[in-house]
């Protein structure tokens, strides 16, 4: 069996197992036996991390085992139409399944190398931030960007949550429900300048005597779906939400702030992820720290007066170009890049400051939404790009 059918093999095998963000367990346990079942020398930290290593290694391969869990998933079907894997009704869970899938055959083919399986990065980097595994090559090389480039940067983030003080007035009429739904979602920081609409500000556009508001699905998701129950003409008396806390809605910013131009991507994001009654919550990127901290002033500077609370804060990873990522982009042929969204390496990068990191991998479109799918002859390509390279590194 040749290289790309064994791992779309593997990835299909993979589907079939549960690993949602925050539900991986069965998926830790089956990545440690296959490892084992191939000699590697396995080790485990609390947040369900998984290093294996054979003999000495010179570069480590690392992707994140976790999903965003779209849909019906994690109940997966596979569906491959021309050159690509998708899912019915679901998300395909490419995003990171493939970097794993590749890691998986690899071990089976024992590369002298070591494997770093990071867990609930989807849900805050949380592997990531608590890694207590210590790699030993020289070189890291993540898999979970998702355009065939070399990247050498990414975005830090944080969620923003908004408590708004209990505010009704009453008015009369009778309530009649609002529904914004089966939007194309996407992911909150790679998708936010495509001009995608996000259901909880579509929403908020057409209501103006509202009793209830709820919409999005999660932080690190432009929101599908949003409801409202509106109060139309009658004579029923109704409690609704006072016009200053809907106007105060709907100045909340959402989308492009600041545009790199360089690297021809946003530099500076908000995503209105989340609203629940008086609650909110907006997902803020930005390509530098210092950027990030611009945008926590930017919020805090639309919120006045309201409780804002910072939560799952991840820093940026400022672009690095060094002799492990000349080596690749002679091997791959593509320019350096820096994506718009969290990689573990700004992390990683933090807790080994002298391994030589960058990240590549595959075509994944659409991730965290139900239209995710992976391109079939990129995963070809980057598989024959990461041989070359192991076969670089290891002399």
């Amino acid at each position: 069996m040749n290289g790309l059918k064994e791992v779309l093999r593997i990835f299909e095998k993979i589907t079939k197992i549960p690993h949602c963000s925050g539900n991986t367990e069965e998926m830790k346990d089956f990545i440690v036996s296959w490892a084992k079942n191939f000699g590697y020398d396995v080790k485990t930290d609390k947040a369900g991390n998984i290093l294996a290593t054979l003999n000495t290694p010179k570069l480590c391969l690392q992707s994140h085992y976790d999903m965003v869990c779209v849909g019906d998933a994690p109940n997966i079907e596979i569906v491959k139409k021309d050159d690509y894997l998708m899912a019915k009704n679901s998300s395909l869970g490419a995003d990171n399944g493939i970097g794993v899938a590749i890691m998986l055959y690899f071990i089976s083919k024992k590369y002298s190398l070591e494997f770093l399986f990071t867990n609930d990065e989807e849900i805050g980097l949380i592997g990531a931030f608590n890694l207590e595994l210590n790699i030993k090559s020289p070189y890291l090389l993540n898999l979970d960007s998702e355009d065939e480039n070399i990247y050498i940067g990414c975005a830090g983030g944080v969620d923003c949550k908004i408590e708004y003080l209990k505010a009704t007035k009453k008015v009369y009429g009778i309530k009649g429900e609002i529904k914004i739904d089966k939007l194309p979602g996407g992911h909150s920081g790679v998708d936010i300048d495509k001009n995608i609409p996000n259901a909880i500000v579509e929403l908020l556009i057409r209501v103006k005597n509202t009793s209830f508001l709820k919409g999005g699905e999660r932080r690190n998701s432009i929101p599908v779906s949003a409801v409202s129950y509106e109060v139309f003409e009658g004579n029923e008396e109704v409690e609704v939400y006072d016009d200053r806390y809907i106007h105060f809605l709907k100045e909340l910013p959402h989308g492009v702030l600041e545009f790199d131009f360089k690297y021809k991507i946003p530099s500076k994001s908000i995503n209105f992820a989340l609203l629940d009654g008086f609650e909110a919550t907006l997902s803020a990127r930005a390509n530098s720290n210092d950027k990030l901290e611009e945008v926590k002033e930017y919020i805090l500077s639309k919120t006045k007066g309201v409780k804002v609370t910072f939560e799952g804060e991840y820093p940026a990873w400022e672009a690095e170009e060094n002799e492990f990522s000349q080596m690749l982009k002679e091997i791959i042929k593509s320019e350096f890049k820096v994506i718009h969204a969290g990689l573990e390496c700004a992390v990683l990068k933090k807790k080994f400051p002298n391994v030589k990191m960058a990240s590549y991998g595959p075509v994944i479109e659409n991730p965290h939404s139900v239209r995710e799918r992976v391109k079939i002859s990129s995963v070809k390509n980057v598989l024959n790009n990461l041989e070359q390279i192991i076969r670089r590194v290891n002399g």
